[in-house]
């Protein structure tokens, strides 16, 4: 399982699985189909002795421990499940299913064996806490924009009966295409243009309407897609940087181990001097040995300092103790700000019973989050709201629930 010639032979069997799912096309011959059918079951055959292989040489526990090799098995046993279901005509052979997507990710083997791509893959993965955060705040973004688009310009794009317009903001989920739309770059112009002219075009004041369209594409394109471009940098610098660690590890253990080479030859010369005088060059040459031949020692790397005797080469005391914390991993305790000196309104003081209430009230948790759900309630009734029909009954529901809203916020 470790050995050069079966890392080459995965290599080949996943460079043919390849081939043989860039070779599936439209209208092909029966003879192709056949052969693919028949390339397909032969490749998972393979795939499977691959892992039953590595959980005999490995044992199950520690085949399971490593996140890829469940990956591996989750590929291996949706191709299993898949010709199974083939063969017993449950499903068909030449229909779309997830199962029979399943054989794509058998690609992914590739990174598994190149060190490079793996660090790469490693990398991205664990920036995913800030790519979520990212995602999260720029969801928002278009959700904000898309319910600003419906209020102004919600039944506002049919100022041409005989065109039908595709990008428009008459709903909220036709809004968010909208907004992403104009995001991508794609065309977003021309959604411009409509806005402009359903305010009355360019001679009027339908020009200010423009300002909406600007700010939404500096600020989502220029400014929240781009950092996706920073993360991505950065996470090919942290890859770049664990390439050349591990390029420093290799070549420390080849100095390392060329350095007990030398030691165990002038070991052997001195063992050959006469009774009398072999403690004293012995120590003398070691000294010397010590002295000349530095002995890098990376951190983390025990296995190697395991070999060396201990007698012959004193290692330096690497200190243990706990990891100091990042700033980013400590959790800072809010604390209830005092409350304002002075008076409010000119009437209430800082000791005024009303207003030591109402300032414990609104820094409760439970006020903080009741507003917060009246927000969510806010922005749902907002995109529920008809643009088209002004006085419908759904608006007319949802005028009721602003006037609560309204007086819940004041």
């Amino acid at each position: 399982v470790k050995s050069v010639t079966f890392y080459w032979l995965v290599i080949i069997l996943v460079f043919l699985n390849t081939l043989t799912i860039a070779s599936e096309h439209y209208n092909q011959p029966e003879w192709l189909t056949e052969v693919q059918d028949v390339a397909n079951k032969v490749l998972l055959a393979l795939f499977t002795l691959e892992m039953l292989v590595k959980m005999y040489s490995l044992g199950l526990q520690a085949y399971f421990v490593s996140l890829f090799n469940r990956f591996d098995c989750f590929v291996v046993c949706g191709g299993i499940v898949e010709t199974i279901l083939v063969e017993l005509a449950i499903m068909s052979p030449l229909g779309i299913s997830v199962l029979r997507c399943v054989r794509l990710l058998r690609i992914f083997k590739v990174t598994r064996h190149w060190a490079s791509l793996s660090n790469l893959v490693a990398s991205l993965l664990n920036s995913m806490k800030s790519i979520a955060s990212l995602l999260l705040l720029l969801f928002l973004f278009i959700i904000i924009f898309s319910l600003l688009g419906m209020q102004l310009f919600g039944g506002k794009f049919n100022f041409d009966e005989t065109v039908t317009k595709r990008s428009t903001f008459d709903n909220f989920p036709q809004a968010l295409l909208t907004v992403f739309q104009i995001l991508t770059g794609e065309d977003w112009n021309t959604v411009m243009y409509d806005g402009i002219m359903a305010y009355g075009g360019p001679a009027s004041s339908g020009m200010v309407v423009c300002i909406y369209f600007i700010i939404l594409f500096i600020c989502g394109n220029y400014i929240l897609l781009n950092v996706f471009l920073a993360i991505a940098v950065d996470n090919l610098a942290d890859a770049e940087s664990l390439n050349t660690a591990q390029k420093e590890e290799e070549e420390a253990k080849k100095r390392k181990n060329s350095a007990k080479d030398t030691i165990a030859e002038k070991k052997v010369e001195i063992a050959e001097v006469k009774d009398g005088e072999t403690k004293v060059l012995t120590e003398a040459l070691l000294e010397g040995d010590k002295e000349s031949l530095p002995v890098i020692d990376p951190p983390g790397d025990d296995e190697d300092v395991d070999d060396v005797d201990d007698d012959n080469v004193n290692l330096p005391d690497v200190p243990s103790g706990p990891r100091p914390q990042r700033i980013s991993e400590l959790t800072l305790k809010e604390k209830t700000p005092p409350i304002p000196e002075g008076s409010a309104f000119f009437l209430f003081s800082s000791t005024n019973p009303f207003r030591v209430f109402c300032h414990k009230l609104i820094n409760h948790q439970i006020f903080t989050n009741l507003i917060l759900v009246f927000i969510m309630l806010s922005s749902v009734s907002l995109a529920a709201e008809d643009p088209i029909r002004n006085f419908s009954a759904r608006n007319i529901i949802l005028s009721y629930a602003d006037y609560v809203f309204t007086s819940m916020f004041t």
